[in-house]
């Protein structure tokens, strides 16, 4: 059974007129969530306000707060509280309005390095490819992917992330037993049985609803030592996710689109309003681990990892005809590779344009292609 903390964390939250900001206030001043409700009525309200003072000192709901426990002990769920410094997500509990109570399943560690990856629930084909390229490389770079478990984007981000054998966090607006959408229950099983996390900080018996998504949304902005939006129009729920991470002093990326499609429209006003452009994965990878060992190169990516060896995705013949022919020193003409590999030319344009994709080559301009050279 649950302790003091999450007892009286719990109880907080049920509090009209406290919200995740005068709770963070009310146990940053007393200490404790305990010591809150315990505390002369006076001081609660030089804190947080005549108001708040009066509701917490007529509190009754300790039934309710008793009986969610308990069945969140019976569905298995474990429980993190704000004012448990050792055990608490520590980038989560900086922003200015953390969850005071989170209730999870799985693994979720204090000092996990998240990177959070969002985008559209209508993603186009080049939206799911690019999400998978940033999601499995830093998956096997060490790093967590968080994400929301919503249909497009997130799902393909979490599911990347475990194919590549990393973890993945994924943050409900609900609670977790009431998986949403329903499509994805076999994939939050699957995050379960691969060590990742499911996290919530609702308790028990709480629905998806539209209104619990911005609230969804900053945790994922606060877990994350940075966010990456693949793909997201002008009016998306990614967008208020990166502008929490702003707000919050995180890195914001995103990767810029085809200027014609509506897709797009989200992530290049992003770049345009100042977000840092992802082009590669490096391009994040460098940044939020400038102090990254590189020891161990693999040309798969262009990627440097101390942490394992990056396997080549699945490439078809064309493909690895293609780069047989190409090194990362000399540039070659598209002419060139037409001749040396013998295929039709609209077939070698295409293939290159999929490969610039996987960043397995560059374009120098004018027509000539190479290898990413490998720093």
């Amino acid at each position: 059974m649950f302790g003091e903390s999450a007892f009286y964390s719990l109880a907080l939250t049920k509090v009209r007129g406290v919200g995740s900001i005068i709770g963070k206030r009310l146990i940053d001043f007393f200490g404790s969530a305990k010591n809150v409700f315990s505390a002369d009525k006076v001081k609660i309200e030089q804190v947080a306000g005549k108001f708040v003072a009066e509701n917490i000192k007529k509190f009754s709901r300790w039934k309710e707060v008793e009986d969610e426990l308990k069945l969140s002990a019976k569905l298995g769920q474990s429980i993190v509280c704000y004012e448990e410094e050792d055990r608490y997500p520590e980038l989560l509990r900086k922003i200015p309005d953390p969850p005071l109570c989170i209730f999870y399943k799985g693994e979720m560690s204090k000092s996990m390095l998240c990177v959070g990856v969002v985008g559209t629930r209508k993603p186009s084909s080049y939206g799911v490819e690019v999400t998978k390229i940033f999601s499995s490389t830093l998956s096997m770079m060490g790093i967590c992917i968080v994400s929301g478990l919503a249909v497009g984007i997130d799902t393909f981000a979490h599911k990347s992330a475990v194919e590549s054998g990393g973890k993945t966090w994924a943050v409900l607006g609900s609670s977790i037993e009431n998986i949403y959408p329903a499509s994805n229950i076999s994939l939050a099983k699957l995050i379960l049985d691969r060590g990742g996390a499911i996290i919530s900080e609702f308790p028990p018996g709480v629905v998806s609803a539209p209104e619990n998504f911005p609230r969804r949304n900053r945790i994922i902005a606060g877990l994350s030592k940075a966010v990456l939006v693949t793909e997201a129009p002008e009016k998306s729920g990614a967008l208020i996710t990166a502008y929490l991470a702003v707000d919050y002093g995180r890195d914001v990326f995103a990767v810029p689109g085809n200027i014609t499609s509506k897709k797009s429209q989200g992530t290049n006003k992003l770049i345009k309003d100042g977000a840092l452009l992802a082009e590669t994965p490096d391009d994040i990878i460098s940044r939020i681990i400038p102090d990254l060992p590189r020891k161990e190169v693999r040309e798969t990516f262009g990627l440097i990892t101390p942490f394992v060896e990056i396997k080549r995705p699945d490439l078809s013949e064309e493909e690895e005809k293609i780069l047989s022919v190409l090194d990362s020193e000399t540039s070659l003409h598209i002419d060139e590779i037409i001749k040396k590999t013998n295929l039709d030319p609209s077939l070698v344009l295409s293939t290159l344009i999929s490969l610039e994709i996987k960043s397995l080559v560059v374009e120098e301009g004018m027509g000539y292609y190479k290898k990413p050279r490998i720093s």
